[in-house]
């Protein structure tokens, strides 16, 4: 029985970026203690998104490209006065901001900042830039490898002091200008808020629990407290990628009665067949 329970927790285990069963540095198990803490629901189908306007969705880490129809629920959901938030350091995710109806867009580069929060160069601080409810009272928000974003209104945005790596020297060289960068940016859609942020590192484990504290924390407690419906996307993000185990342990969650029916007779089949299979030995 011990070797049972010591192979189902290393085929439930993950070391995948982003992951909520990572408990590592780069996991988001963290993230999702707090959003289970807070009553928070599980979305895998846009379609069972709510209609009322008082949710706020979170998609962290954008995996596979969500189909047309997907980014059309995600258009209504906004349409309706509800906020979403979408973190992703990739252009690629772009074709989902243009899906939505956002003129939001990610600019994949290596940022450098003089203000930086760890010994290394790439652990960018972002400070807020205005009234915004995701950043009053929060100082700061670090980074870790940061793209940057360009339209919408900015809400935290790093100093002066910090440039495009465009040489991957880490230091400032010829070309490379002393600028702003925004990492989280907010636009009206419909009725709706959208809000990107341009580091999904932000929401990781080792970012949460950082000591002294990053700040990052503080901003995620405000992400999932300000709509009185919390909801997580775990149809599209990477936050969803697990081991086989937990693949199964979800199949049996998210089955129908039908389904689970069909479950339930496949085990005890192959139940019959090891018993039988046995005293046949």
């Amino acid at each position: 029985m011990l070797g049972v329970v010591l192979v189902l927790l290393h085929l439930s285990a993950t070391n995948a970026d982003y992951s909520r069963y990572n408990p590592g540095w780069n996991g988001t198990s963290v993230l999702f203690d707090m959003i289970d803490e807070a009553d928070g629901t599980m979305v895998t189908d846009p379609s069972h998104l709510p209609g009322q306007g008082d949710a706020m969705l979170l998609f962290v880490a954008p995996g596979r490209k969500p189909p047309d129809e997907v980014r059309e629920e995600l258009r209504d959901f906004l349409s309706r006065g509800n906020c979403l938030l979408i973190a992703s350091d990739r252009e690629e995710d772009n074709g989902l901001l243009e899906g939505i109806g956002s003129s939001i867009r990610i600019r994949q580069s290596d940022i450098i900042s003089v203000d930086r929060f760890f010994d290394d160069p790439s652990s960018v601080i972002a400070f807020p830039t205005g009234d915004d409810p995701l950043s009053a009272g929060i100082p700061r928000l670090v980074g870790n490898d940061p793209s940057f974003l360009t339209g919408g209104t900015p809400v935290f945005a790093t100093s002066l002091l910090s440039f495009r790596d465009t040489d991957d020297d880490q230091r400032l060289g010829k070309g490379e200008v002393l600028e702003r960068f925004t990492v989280v940016s907010r636009e009206t859609i419909g009725n709706g808020t959208l809000y990107v942020v341009s580091d999904p590192s932000i929401f990781i484990n080792g970012m949460l629990v950082a000591n002294p504290p990053t700040g990052n924390r503080e901003f995620v407690a405000r992400i999932l407290s300000l709509r009185p419906v919390l909801l997580a996307e775990q149809g599209y993000s990477r936050t969803a990628e697990g081991g086989p185990v937990i693949r199964v342990i979800n199949l049996v969650k998210d089955a129908t009665s039908i389904e689970m029916a069909a479950i339930t007779l496949s085990m005890l089949l192959l139940g019959l067949f090891l018993a039988f299979g046995r005293r046949d030995a």
